[in-house]
């Protein structure tokens, strides 16, 4: 299928892309779901710019989803236009840190056009790639824009209407309509079965639908890269579950304190939900371990001796794999009560090593 070829494209890691390559459209099947909705995500919840993505997706059979997903991408491109009174603000925006904040760098000018908001990011980031002289791409990988739009009422009172979320070459990646005007603009009911599909919603981030067979295995360490908005790190794959669950993959990191955490790759690793889902980045990571991410090796090693076993929930004639200690590893950093002294969740080596004998 030409189309499913287009949409792999947007897979920036090659082992994901090749895994999606010969096993998404049996899978698909065996499940009982259309492989278009992944093809669309793929498109969406990449770091291409916008205009990248909507030629693709006018390349895709037309169904409603995909039809929706253009419809809100044309909305939000048409919304740079200026007309009289509104406002235009923009915020530098520099990676994610373990608190759940980032460093920003907020530029309270209000400018009264689009094309003046762009005039100054240009200029920024030719700035940043000074100032730590870096190429423009090298830049891309650290910095990216929040663009917003207000528009006022009958009161005169100004409303934020649409966030833009920019790269560093000042090209669109994403956006998020304000809920003020969420219900006029949304778009809804794709079919019987769900009836709150809502284009606009998969355009804020790679945050949604199933996540997809992947190429890794149990203890396998693998790249969690997010970039722009978080640091490039590594994770242990200690959960594969079925295809139907968005939190179906799940990684053990070391968190910027060097205390360990769980989290899923989808979509919520390190706790944050960044616009760009590291699962469609990552690859198997065979380089030395830097020193404070170094216990991932034990974890690795430890799981490795153990082998899974297949699970069958004959309910949904679905087949996947188990992994006891991997499974308790999961556990134990899901539920457990432990605490850094910060007042956020962490174990460190030391209390995990105890816990498991290791």
């Amino acid at each position: 299928m030409d189309y499913f070829e287009e949409s792999l494209k947007f897979i920036e890691s090659e082992e994901m892309r090749e895994c999606f390559r010969n096993t998404l459209l049996v899978e698909s099947a065996r499940l009982k779901y259309d492989p278009m909705l992944n093809c669309g995500e793929f498109i969406v919840g990449s770091r291409s710019s916008i205009t990248e993505k909507l030629a693709a997706l006018r390349k895709l059979p037309q169904h409603k989803e995909i039809l929706d997903l253009i419809k809100a991408a044309e909305f939000a491109l048409a919304e740079r236009e200026s007309v009289k009174d509104n406002v235009f603000l923009v915020t530098t925006h520099y990676p994610y840190r373990d608190d759940g904040k980032c460093d920003t760098w907020d530029e309270r000018t209000p400018y009264l056009s689009y094309e003046s908001v762009m005039d100054w990011i240009n200029k920024h980031t030719d700035k940043e790639c000074e100032m730590y002289s870096e190429t423009l791409e090298q830049c891309m990988n650290r910095v990216w824009y929040e663009v917003e739009k207000f528009v006022p009422d009958e009161n005169n009172e100004l409303n934020l209407k649409i966030t833009w979320t920019l790269n560093a070459k000042g090209e669109i990646m994403f956006f998020e309509i304000d809920d003020n005007f969420k219900e006029k603009y949304k778009v809804y009911e794709h079919n019987d079965d769900n009836d709150d599909w809502i284009a606009w919603h998969y355009w804020e981030g790679s945050h949604h639908w199933t996540a997809p067979p992947i190429p890794f295995d149990f203890g396998d360490i693998i790249t969690i890269d997010m970039r722009p908005f978080y640091e490039y790190f590594r994770g242990v794959i200690i959960r594969i579950e079925d295809n139907k669950d968005c939190c179906a993959i799940a990684c053990i990191y070391c968190d910027e304190d060097g205390y360990l955490d769980n989290q899923t790759l989808k979509h919520n690793m390190r706790g944050i939900l960044t616009k760009v889902s590291p699962l469609y980045r990552a690859e198997l990571f065979k380089g030395e371990l830097p020193e404070n991410e170094s216990v991932l090796r034990n974890i690795s090693e430890a799981i490795k001796k153990v082998p899974s076993t297949e699970q069958v929930d004959v309910d949904n004639g679905i087949v996947y794999r188990k992994h006891e200690l991997a499974d308790q590893f999961d556990d134990f950093l899901a539920f457990g009560s432990y605490k850094k002294k910060d007042g956020y969740f962490g174990c460190s080596w030391d209390e995990f090593r105890e816990n498991f004998g290791m």
